[in-house]
């Protein structure tokens, strides 16, 4: 998966105009950390009153998720909800806050939800990829001008993910 990610976070570097090793470098480099969660949605009698997980951005750079073959994935684009569609063998990569942040609003974390399905198992295996705690993340400086400044606070990535999950001001 690491090989993935380093390919995804070159691609999005060169998308902003910038040195391929940039975004990988402004999250911890090799001490970018990966975290898994296993993600179980049971068949659900009445899908039209539940949803498996409300609509959030996620708090990381960047998400790799691998989803199994039941549909349950929406992405908010233009005011409407879409599902996605389910490719075998692909992993699904979301953009989060973390290179929301890093890119100055050039790239845009997805909101996304997911939801149940009336008669079939629905699971997927997201891959979290986030700084390490203590690093100090911020709109790149390269991306930052007197015509475009800086729309984000600077703060360790820590302090980031505490009002994010509290749901306090950033």
């Amino acid at each position: 998966m690491l090989g993935v990610v380093d390919e995804v976070l070159a691609s999005l570097s060169l998308g902003l105009g910038l040195e391929e090793h940039v975004l990988k470098d402004a999250l911890g480099g090799e001490g970018l950390e990966l975290l898994l969660k296993i993600n179980y949605y049971p068949p659900c009698p009445r899908p039209d009153l539940a949803l498996g997980v409300v609509a959030h951005t996620d708090m990381s750079a960047i998400t790799m998720l691998v989803p199994n073959e039941v549909p349950g994935l929406q992405v908010f684009k233009d005011d409407h909800w879409f599902d996605t569609k389910y490719i075998p063998n692909a992993i699904v990569v979301h953009i989060g806050d973390q290179i929301e942040i890093l890119s100055n609003g050039k790239y845009k974390s997805v909101l996304h939800r997911t939801t149940v399905n009336k008669e079939k198992v629905r699971m997927s295996w997201p891959v979290f990829c986030s700084p390490p705690a203590e690093m100090v993340v911020g709109p790149l400086h390269q991306l930052v001008s007197d015509e475009s400044p800086a729309k984000y606070k600077t703060k360790k990535y820590k302090d980031y993910e505490y009002c994010k999950i509290n749901k306090l001001p950033q």
